[in-house]
C-alpha cells in the first residue's frame, strides 16, 4: 500500500492538484497510524505509583495506586492505549459506597462513547504540539457530557464494549449527583463554582486535619503544597477557614532567613513571601514584618551579585560551601517577584535593585510574539556583539593573603581586581571544549566583577563589559501569538509586572504579554518540569490577567473540563497524567495527588471572588460573553479550523516549495514582514530541512531562523511568497490560501481559493473537515 502511494506521488506531477491532496492525505494517515508521540517511556505515565490516602483501595486489587486518568466523579480510573486514542480503556472501578459505577463497569471494559455519543476525536500524546498539549479527545468529550449529566437528571449513559467485546456493545447509566451547569461567565457569577469552591476548599481542610502519613492540623506537600492550600482557602472569602489561616500565619511571625544556610531554601523564601505579603494586605498583621524584613534582606544574596538568578541553593551558599550549583531556574525567580510586588503594593521596603534585575531578564526573554521561557531565563547576548558577551574566570593569586572581601566568602571585592596581585587562571583552560580568549581580564580590569571563593586566594571575575546592553522597554503593546511549555514562571512574571502599585506602560505590555502568552494555550498549563501543579497554579493565574476578552473566555473554560474530568467520588480533585513533566520527574505523585490538584481548581474558581492580588484584587476580572459589534467583520465568514495532521502535511509543502525555489536560484529581494525582524526582509535561501535565512531589505545582515520558530503569520507570508513566485500553480495558491484561513483573513484566502479554480473548492473544504 505505501509502495502504491509513493508511485502514485512521483506520477501526480501530471495528476490534478486535488489528487495531489488526497494522495498526500492518504500518505500521512497510514504512516501515522503506527505512529506515536506519547510521553510514554516503556509504560510511563501509568506505571507510575501515587503516593495518595484517598486511593488506597486500588492497592486491594492491583498492589498499587497506579497513575490513571480519572473520569469524572465515576469512580472509574482508565488510560488511553496510542493505537486506540479515541477509546477509554477501564482498569479500576472503585467499590466503596460513594461510587457511583460499583457493580456497573469493570475491569476491562471499553468505554467508546457516552450519551448517545460515540468519541470522535483521538487524543494527541506527547510534548510541544501544534496547538498545544492539553487532554484533548475522548476526555474532551467526556468532560462535556459529565457536565450535561450533572446539570440536568444525573445519568451519564456511558456506550462501552463489556471487556473490550465491540459485539456487545451497550449502553450502562451511571447515577451521578445533580448539581446544576457551569455558569456560561465560569467562574464569575456562577453558582455551581461557589458551590464547589466550598467543597474544594472543605477538602483542603479535612486533610489538614486528619493525620494521613503526616502530623494532624498540618498541610501535605513541600512548600507549593503549603503555600497553594493557604492562598486557596484565602482567596476563598470564607470565614469558617480563617481559624486555620491565622493559625497557620502565626507560624510565620518567628521566620527569619539566612542566605548562608543549606537546603533548596530559595523556593520557601518565594512562597512564604507570597503567602505573608497577601495576607499582610488583607489584615495589616504588623506582627509579620520583622520576617518579612528578613527576608528582603536575604533575598538579593540568594542571587550571584543580587542579578536575580537563582538555583534551588542559595549562591551565598554555593559559595561557602563551594557546591556546584544546579541550573538557574526562572520560577524561584517569579516567585521572588510576586513576592516584592505585593510588598511593594503595602508600601513596604524591599531590594529595588534586585526587583528591576528580575524585571530585566523578563523583558531579555521577552520576543515579539511571545513571553515563553524554556526552564531559564534567557540572556541578552542576541542585542549585542558577541565579542563582549558575559564570560567568567576562576583565578588563583600568587599571593593568597590579598584578594579578600570584607565581608568574606561569597561577597564582591570592594576594589575589584584592583589589589589582587599576580594571578594563574585556574579555569577555563585551554584543554576544555568552553575554553574562550582570556583577553578581557586585563583589557576590562577596571569593570570586571570579582567574589572571593571558599578556598583562600581563589577568586571568581564575572565579565561586566560597559558597553553591553539590556533589552530596551517596550513602547507600545505586543501581539502575542505563541506560547510553549513551563509556564509557571511565564505566569509569575504576569502577576508581578501587573499586580504592583504605579505600574508603568512598559511594565503593563511586558505583564500583558506575559499573561496572554499563558491565556494562548491552556492544553500546556500543566506541561512543565518536575511538578505539574507547579505550572498549573501559576499559569492559571498568569493567564487570567490576560486583557483578552475572547482568549480569556476559551482559556477558563478549558480549565473548566480540568475541573469536570479531575473531581473525584469520594473528595476533592486528583492529579491526572496529562502534564507533560519530564517522564518519571513529576514529583507531585508524591506530594500530594490530592491536595495539590484540589488547591489548584479552588484557585480557579476563586478568581470570581478577586480576594488577592494574585486572583485579580483590583481588576475587573469579568470575561465578557456578548457578541461583538456588528460591522464589515460580522460579515465576513468565520475561519474554519484545520485538523492539525493536515497542518503538518501542509507546512512540508510549504517547505518543500521554499526549498526548490531555493536551490534553483529563484529567490529573491522581494519584501515580506516578519515577526522576528523590527523592518522588511527578504528570504535569501533555505538549508537543510526546516532552516530559512533573512536578509535585511537595506545592507547585509542576515538572520537565520528554524520554520518552527516562525508564526503562524509567518508561515501565512511565506506561502503567499510562493504564490507570488508562482502565480500559475494551482497547489501553491491553495496553500496560500489554507494559510490565509488559518490566521483568519477569510477574505485573502477566498481570493487565492477563487485563483486556484472553481473545480477545487470541494476539496478543499474536506480539508477542512
Amino acid at each position: 500500500m505505501i509502495r502504491w502511494l509513493l508511485r502514485a506521488l512521483l506520477n501526480a506531477n501530471k495528476k490534478s492538484m486535488t489528487s495531489k491532496i488526497c494522495l498526500l492525505l492518504m500518505l500521512f494517515c497510514l504512516f501515522g497510524q503506527n505512529a506515536s508521540s506519547i510521553m510514554q517511556r516503556g509504560e510511563y505515565p501509568w506505571n507510575v505509583k501515587l503516593r495518595s490516602h484517598y486511593d488506597l483501595e486500588m492497592e486491594n486489587t492491583l498492589q498499587t495506586v497506579p497513575w490513571l486518568l480519572n473520569l469524572g466523579p465515576t469512580g472509574i480510573r482508565a488510560r488511553i492505549y496510542p493505537e486506540k486514542a479515541n477509546q477509554l480503556a477501564v482498569k479500576y472501578v472503585f467499590q466503596d459506597k460513594q461510587s457511583p459505577a460499583k457493580g456497573l463497569i469493570q475491569i476491562g471494559d471499553i468505554i467508546v462513547g457516552a450519551n448517545g455519543k460515540k468519541f470522535k476525536t483521538s487524543h494527541r500524546f506527547g510534548r510541544n504540539l501544534r496547538g498545544g498539549g492539553g487532554w484533548d479527545g475522548p476526555m474532551m468529550e467526556l468532560a462535556a457530557h459529565l457536565e450535561d449529566s450533572q446539570g440536568s437528571d444525573g445519568k451519564l449513559n456511558l456506550i462501552v464494549w463489556p471487556l473490550g467485546l465491540k459485539s456487545d456493545e451497550k449502553t450502562v447509566t451511571i447515577p451521578l449527583r445533580v448539581v446544576g451547569r457551569f455558569a456560561d461567565t465560569f467562574p464569575y457569577n456562577c453558582k455551581r463554582s461557589d458551590m464547589m469552591l466550598e467543597e474544594l476548599c472543605d477538602f483542603i481542610v479535612t486533610d489538614y486535619k486528619s493525620s494521613n502519613w503526616k502530623k494532624p492540623n498540618s498541610f501535605y506537600g513541600g512548600p507549593h503544597g503549603v503555600a497553594h492550600q493557604m492562598l486557596a482557602l484565602m482567596a476563598s472569602g470564607k470565614s469558617k477557614y480563617d481559624r486555620i489561616i491565622k493559625d497557620n500565619i502565626k507560624s510565620y511571625y518567628n521566620l527569619r532567613y539566612n542566605p548562608a544556610g543549606g537546603g533548596f531554601q530559595t523556593w520557601r523564601w518565594g512562597f512564604e513571601g507570597i503567602v505573608m505579603g497577601e495576607y499582610y494586605l488583607l489584615h495589616k498583621d504588623r506582627k509579620l514584618l520583622p520576617a518579612i524584613k528578613s527576608l528582603t534582606e536575604c533575598m538579593p544574596l540568594g542571587s550571584r551579585n543580587s542579578n536575580g538568578i537563582y538555583t534551588h541553593r542559595s549562591e551565598l551558599n554555593l559559595r561557602l560551601t563551594g557546591k556546584k550549583p544546579y541550573a538557574s531556574i526562572a520560577a524561584i525567580s517569579g516567585l521572588q517577584m510576586i513576592a516584592m510586588s505585593l510588598f511593594d503594593k503595602a508600601g513596604l521596603p524591599y531590594d529595588k535593585t534586585l526587583y528591576q534585575n528580575i524585571h530585566q531578564h523578563y523583558l531579555n526573554s521577552a520576543t515579539p510574539d511571545t513571553a515563553q521561557i524554556a526552564y531559564a531565563f534567557n540572556s541578552a547576548d542576541r542585542f549585542n556583539n558577541p565579542k563582549i558577551t558575559h564570560r567568567h574566570a576562576i583565578l588563583k593569586l600568587k599571593d593568597k593573603n590579598k584578594g579578600g572581601s570584607s565581608k568574606g566568602v561569597g561577597y564582591l571585592l570592594p576594589n575589584g581586581m584592583q589589589d589582587i596581585g599576580e594571578y594563574e587562571v585556574f579555569w577555563p583552560t585551554k584543554k576544555d571544549p568552553r575554553w574562550k580568549p582570556l583577553d578581557w581580564l586585563e583589557k576590562e580590569r577596571a569593570t570586571n566583577l570579582v567574589t572571593q571563593l571558599k578556598e583562600k586566594g581563589t577568586l571568581r571575575v564575572d565579565r561586566n563589559h560597559p558597553d553591553y546592553k539590556q533589552a530596551p522597554e517596550p513602547k507600545k503593546p505586543y501581539k502575542t501569538t505563541r506560547s510553549g511549555g513551563h509556564l509557571a514562571p511565564v505566569g509569575m512574571g504576569a502577576l508581578a509586572h501587573l499586580i504592583r502599585s504605579n505600574s508603568t506602560d512598559s511594565w503593563k505590555y511586558l505583564g500583558m504579554h506575559l499573561a496572554n502568552t499563558c491565556a494562548i494555550a491552556p492544553g500546556n498549563s500543566f506541561d512543565g518540569h518536575a511538578s505539574s501543579h507547579l505550572a498549573g497554579f501559576w499559569s492559571i493565574l498568569g493567564a487570567a490577567q490576560s486583557n483578552d476578552a475572547k482568549l480569556k473566555r476559551a482559556y477558563l473554560d478549558y480549565m473548566k473540563t480540568f475541573i469536570i474530568l479531575s473531581e473525584t467520588h469520594n473528595g476533592g480533585l486528583i492529579l491526572q497524567p496529562w502534564g507533560r513533566d519530564r517522564p518519571n520527574c513529576n514529583s507531585d505523585c508524591s506530594h500530594g495527588p490530592r491536595p495539590l490538584t484540589t488547591a489548584t481548581g479552588a484557585i480557579v474558581l476563586a478568581l470570581a471572588k478577586k480576594r488577592l492580588q494574585v486572583t485579580g484584587a483590583g481588576t475587573s476580572g469579568y470575561v465578557s460573553n456578548s457578541a461583538p459589534k456588528r460591522g464589515l467583520d460580522s460579515l465576513r465568514r468565520k475561519a474554519r479550523p484545520l485538523p492539525d495532521e493536515r497542518r503538518a502535511l501542509l507546512d512540508k509543502g510549504l517547505l518543500k516549495a521554499l526549498a526548490e525555489l531555493s536551490h534553483a536560484d529563484e529567490l529573491k529581494p522581494k519584501p515580506i514582514s516578519l515577526s522576528k525582524a523590527r523592518s522588511k526582509v527578504w528570504l535569501a535561501k533555505v538549508e537543510g530541512d526546516t532552516k530559512l535565512t533573512f536578509q535585511a531589505t537595506v545592507g547585509d545582515k542576515q538572520a537565520a531562523f528554524d520554520f518552527t520558530d516562525l508564526t503562524p503569520k509567518d508561515h501565512a507570508a511565506l506561502a503567499q511568497l510562493v504564490a507570488s513566485y508562482r502565480p500559475e500553480d494551482e497547489m501553491a495558491l491553495v496553500s496560500a490560501g489554507i494559510y490565509s484561513e488559518v490566521i483568519g483573513n477569510t477574505k485573502r484566502a477566498d481570493a487565492y481559493y477563487l485563483k486556484a479554480g472553481s473545480d477545487v473548492k470541494e476539496k478543499i473544504d474536506k480539508l477542512f473537515e
